[in-house]
């Protein structure tokens, strides 16, 4: 992969048998459902922005456990921000929540518990979140 990408990562989280999605407050995702994630910062691997954008998200401390969708895709699908390049390398992790509690990030709209059946019906930021609900 390229060194001068926008990298993000982001956390699917299960519990219950519900997954933890957040609804985007972003100008270019707004109101679209995704899991809690965001941009690596410069120093940072995609675990460590992956544990960190998990916490500033939804209040949970995480560990965790393998990648499970890692990629590139094209910036006008990833709807990110318009600073980032036209590639946007992408991370998503199976996350364990070992502490911490729930709470809403001011610049999301919703943060909620969902079963694989509600998820389907909202409007999501990427299709791939449909795939891996379905397949995790």
């Amino acid at each position: 992969m390229k060194n001068n990408l926008t990298k993000v990562a982001f956390v699917y989280l299960q519990r219950d048998n519900k997954i933890l999605l957040l609804k985007e407050g972003g100008r270019l995702a707004m109101g679209l459902w995704c899991f809690p994630g965001g941009h690596v910062d410069v120093g940072e691997t995609f675990e460590q922005a992956a544990i960190r954008e998990a916490l500033e998200e939804s209040g949970y401390r995480i560990s965790l456990g393998k990648i499970i969708y890692k990629s590139l895709m094209l910036n006008s699908e990833y709807k990110g921000s318009r600073g980032d390049t036209n590639e946007v390398e992408l991370a998503i992790f199976e996350g364990n929540i070992i502490g911490g509690e729930f709470k809403i990030d001011d610049q999301a709209l919703d943060l909620k518990w969902l079963t694989k059946e509600e998820i389907l019906k909202l409007p999501l930021r990427w299709n791939l979140i449909q795939d891996l609900v379905l397949t995790n």
